[in-house]
């Protein structure tokens, strides 16, 4: 009786049962197609690297202990991600997306942001 139980509860799991991650290499690459994709420059794009780089070293589980502050782009609160996706806390891609919108509100470029950072430590 316990093997047929075990195969049933198998079959009902959720077959997604953890949120996507990537490696960095796969997020900067990532990165690097939305940057051009939103008619960003290659400068804004090593701008943008430097800048995450500081922030999270493209750790999409950053936290902030601090503030509070998550994923690569340190969003504060982290639940302002959320409506990217549900698995915000842990996917680089839903990550970028928000980052660059945030980026592109509030500072027009990632370079712009880089060199709000260098003077202010913060973005």
């Amino acid at each position: 009786m316990k093997k047929i139980f075990i195969v049933v509860c198998l079959i009902l799991l959720p077959l997604n049962l953890q949120a996507k991650t990537y490696s960095k290499k796969t997020c900067k690459q990532y990165a690097y197609q939305e940057v051009i994709r939103r008619g960003w420059t290659i400068n804004d794009y090593n701008n943008l690297v430097k800048l995450w780089q500081k922030e999270s070293s493209w750790n999409a589980k950053a936290r902030n202990k601090r503030s509070g502050a998550c994923g690569i782009p340190q969003a504060l609160p982290c639940s302002k991600m959320k409506k990217y996706g549900k698995d915000y806390k842990t996917n680089c891609k839903v990550q970028i997306k928000w980052g660059l919108a945030y980026i592109k509100g509030r500072y027009k470029t990632p370079t712009k942001a880089w060199k709000h950072f260098q003077k202010k430590h913060w973005y």
